[in-house]
């Protein structure tokens, strides 16, 4: 199933949920929305799943609206799973009975039923559970119950309301790699809301982020994290330093010459549309910058001064939190393999290859 979402906007009262939201979601294809609380992602998926009616815009279901200011198609009449925040498992029912349940709600053959319930519980791994009850499974079982209980009746879309917010974060690896895969396996659309920047970049084909009831940017995980367009976009995806920067030469290739407000000349990759003179940012992420104390400078990579403001050990690395020339306005996390007492200054090499001009 392909989705459509024209110009979708509602409102709590005097708070505005959701506001000109346009997005497209192709056959197949698994979108995670991604922002913080309060960004309408919540009110977005009640209303693809048919709970809420929009104040404003439609929605659109292989090209038939399903959704438009005032009325909704009843949810039983979408084709549609979901899977919810607290899974939504009834205590009284076995795994088996839960998984079926939508299926004789279809009122499909007996014999068809515990054919399709074996089918989704190998998928998710749980064969040999099916008589247990909800209290007799983990939280890493229960949500792959809630999923083929989703999966079940074979919908064109599964909507999935921050499916792991209830896992510690051990499980929540494990789990993220299961459920793209049954996703995948069964070839079906999905919206993955989730406020977890991991699991979006891990699970997802595209990631859409909203902020404030906007959606912000849409595209695919490497293209948000690596070319933002907008200081929320970078930081929300990841640790990143924003450095004032100005266009000083095109270079070629997609890149530009620049010069930082901290009198820095650098190289970085550009939109096309960059022109000498415009302003803009220069993203640095950890993984552009390492303490030059480790080897001096390389080849084409560019010194920064900065203050070390707190150190952090994270088992395999500690993580240095700095000030770009000493200015708290400009901070910058820094892996390195050795505490580096706060207050010091370092000296950083920067590998601009691979970092970003905003405009």
């Amino acid at each position: 199933m392909s989705l459509e979402v024209h110009a979708l906007g509602h409102r709590y009262g005097s708070v505005t949920a959701l506001q000109e939201l346009s997005l497209r979601i192709e056959d197949g294809e698994i979108l995670a929305v991604l922002g913080p609380s309060g960004s309408g992602k919540t009110t977005l998926l009640e209303i693809l799943a048919g709970l809420l009616p929009p104040a404003e815009g439609e929605v659109l279901l292989d090209g038939q609206v399903i959704s438009r200011a005032g009325w909704a198609l009843p949810p039983e009449r979408r084709n549609i799973g979901f899977v919810f925040q607290d899974f939504a498992l009834w205590p009284h029912m076995t795994v088996e009975e839960t998984i079926a349940f939508p299926l004789a709600m279809r009122h499909l053959p007996a014999a068809e039923r515990r054919e399709r319930v074996a089918q989704v519980l190998e998928l998710v791994q749980l064969e040999g559970y099916g008589r247990r009850y909800p209290h007799e499974l983990s939280g890493g079982q229960r949500q792959r119950v809630a999923i083929a209980r989703a999966l079940a009746p074979h919908p064109g879309m599964v909507l999935l309301d921050e499916p792991m917010s209830n896992l510690d974060a051990r499980l929540r690896e494990r789990m993220r790699a299961q459920i793209a895969q049954a996703l995948r396996h069964e070839g079906v659309t999905a919206v993955y809301v989730t406020h977890d920047r991991v699991e979006a970049l891990a699970v997802a084909d595209r990631i859409a982020i909203l902020n404030a009831g906007r959606l912000v940017q849409v595209g695919s995980p490497e293209e948000l994290y690596l070319r933002p367009r907008t200081a929320f976009t970078a930081t929300f995806l990841g640790p990143a330093a924003l450095v004032p920067a100005q266009v000083v030469a095109r270079s070629g290739s997609g890149r530009v010459e620049i010069e930082t407000s901290t009198g820095v000349t650098a190289v970085a990759l550009a939109p096309d549309a960059c022109s000498v003179g415009q302003a803009g940012t220069w993203l640095l992420r950890p993984e552009h910058v390492r303490l030059a104390a480790d080897g001096g400078l390389h080849e084409g990579e560019v010194p920064l001064e900065a203050v070390v403001a707190s150190a952090a050990y994270l088992g395999s690395h500690w993580q240095l939190d700095l000030q770009i020339a000493g200015r708290p306005e400009l901070d910058l996390v820094c892996h390195h393999a050795e505490r580096v007492a706060p207050g010091s200054g370092v000296r950083l090499s920067v590998d601009p290859e691979g970092t970003w001009f905003m405009p």
